[in-house]
């Protein structure tokens, strides 16, 4: 059911934090980018129609979220599945419930990418209808979200990882999330699908990466038209969202 609702969070530096405490935050966040994502998708395929001058560059933007979903997907099963030190990864540790069965969401993802890869090829046969069918995996998504994140118990964390060792395998893996995306799409993605009224901090970026930011949104420039913030000023094009809690130890 849309709109779906957002993860909550905490609006604190997690850079400044012990990053045994900051990792369900920074999967949260990161997460809520994509249910916002999938709300923007449901919202516009109500409204943009075969004529719709923006039809276009929300095939583009679909074709992209979908891709970034699936990366995202991989990457949480590569923080959670790659060893932290030999032979321990935070599976291990944390319970089978950290890696959830993402296989039917990443399937009907890849779908719906070939479906607005077809419509941007064939216009006339566009038909919103159909991208809101296909956008049934949201649900499952969310649901299986909210199992692994309340699986991260960080008391566990802290008696078998260093601060050191989690922050090293954050960035590990948040560095192999960059490199393997369409960094052009990923970046201007993230920053227009925040809500920097929930934290200023994240992502983590310097003045000087701002204006890269900038120069890498004009690559899908009217997509980012569509998108829930701008991502100069962060400022709220409109949408409703409701949040859900998250476990008290964090």
């Amino acid at each position: 059911m849309f709109p779906l609702p957002m993860f909550a969070t905490i609006p604190v530096d997690l850079e400044s934090i012990d990053s045994r405490h900051a990792i369900p935050y920074h999967l949260a966040f990161m997460k809520n980018t994509i249910l916002r994502g999938l709300n923007n998708i449901y919202t516009l395929a109500c409204e943009i129609r075969r004529d719709d001058p923006r039809l276009g560059p929300f095939l583009q933007y679909i074709a992209g979220y979908c891709d970034v979903l699936v990366l995202h997907i991989n990457m949480d099963e590569r923080l959670f599945r790659a060893p932290v030190i030999a032979d321990s990864a935070l599976e291990k540790v944390l319970g089978k419930n950290c890696v959830q069965d993402m296989r039917r969401v990443v399937r009907d993802a890849e779908l719906l990418k070939g479906l607005a890869q077809e419509f941007a090829q064939h216009p006339g046969n566009y038909n919103g209808c159909t991208i809101i069918e296909q956008l049934s995996f949201g649900n499952e998504f969310a649901a299986r979200s909210w199992t692994q994140l309340h699986s991260i118990d960080v008391r566990r964390l802290e008696s078998a990882y260093s601060e050191a060792e989690m922050r090293r395998k954050l960035r590990e893996v948040i560095d192999a999330f960059v490199h393997q995306s369409d960094i052009a799409f990923l970046i201007p993605f993230i920053r227009s699908h925040h809500d920097r009224k929930t934290s200023l901090y994240w992502p983590a970026i310097s003045p000087k990466s701002r204006m890269i930011v900038l120069c890498l949104a004009k690559t899908y420039a009217r997509s980012w038209e569509l998108a829930p913030y701008d991502i100069s000023t962060g400022r709220e094009r409109g949408s409703r969202e409701t949040k859900i809690s998250m476990h008290p130890s964090f």
